[in-house]
């Protein structure tokens, strides 16, 4: 699926038919119909870029931005409409939900926080020293059961960690097909997908067993996979790469 000339950062899966896309080129929330490729709505963040994309209840979207800001994005349809702007403390980066509350991941020092919509910390995972958890946690995503996930570049060569949804620590995956786990999404309670750009793979995470299988390689026309989103409904991938960063690729997973 092609999309007009842009960079994009990260996306989600709205429906079937529709992506959002964090476009850092044009500084814009896109809506685009999956099939063709079209903007059906976008939204402005201009002058900063959006940087990472989640859905959220109640037909809202969270887009984290490159100036100390979380922007709530109304989907209703085919229209965006811009919301709340949520200020925080440090440079964000990954986004994902917790029921009605977002959390959000900081890499600079990293830590991750749990917030209400209207800017409050309700739980904060940040520790001091060198042996900490997380180095990089650059994507988050939430499980159907409601656990969350973090991928961590640079931590326990490399690892995805499990956190319940008061950012306590839970089990740590870690397994050299998970290279450097970029892009992540959750299929269903059991499963993960995750991007590992090291090794130019999209791996498929067993929570349960805790095996990770490289399921798309080099071979599929994986470069340095960025983000990604699964359809359930169709059992199609969408991933975005390095190398094709104006324009997602469509796997059929049957």
């Amino acid at each position: 699926m092609c999309t007009e000339p842009c960079l994009i950062y990260d996306f989600a899966l709205v429906s079937p038919d529709s992506l959002l896309l964090a476009n850092g080129t044009k500084e814009t929330i896109q809506l685009v119909n999956s099939r063709t490729g079209s903007t059906l709505s976008e939204v402005s963040t201009s002058p900063r870029a959006p940087i990472s994309v989640c859905l959220m209840g109640g037909e809202r979207a969270a887009v984290t931005m490159s100036d100390d800001k979380i922007l709530l994005v109304h989907v209703r349809g085919d229209r965006l409409t811009p919301g709340t702007v949520l200020v925080v403390k440090a440079g964000c980066w990954g986004v994902t939900s917790s029921g009605d509350n977002v959390v959000v991941s900081y890499i600079g020092p990293p830590w991750l926080e749990v917030m209400s919509t209207d800017s409050r910390v309700l739980h904060r995972f940040k520790e001091s020293g060198a042996a900490q958890t997380f180095k990089w946690p650059f994507f988050l995503t939430t499980s159907s059961d409601g656990f969350i996930y973090a991928a961590d570049c640079n931590a326990h060569e490399h690892a995805i960690i499990k956190l319940d949804s008061s950012l306590h620590v839970l089990q740590t995956f870690s397994d050299p097909q998970l290279g450097c786990p970029y892009g992540l999404t959750s299929v269903n309670s059991d499963t993960l997908l995750a991007c590992n750009q090291d090794n130019n793979g999209i791996v498929y995470v067993n929570v349960n067993s805790g095996k990770v299988t490289t399921i798309l390689g080099r071979e599929d026309g994986i470069v340095r996979p960025d983000s990604l989103a699964y359809c359930p409904q169709q059992r199609k991938l969408f991933v975005c790469t390095d190398n094709k960063t104006d324009s997602i690729q469509v796997y059929q997973m049957d």
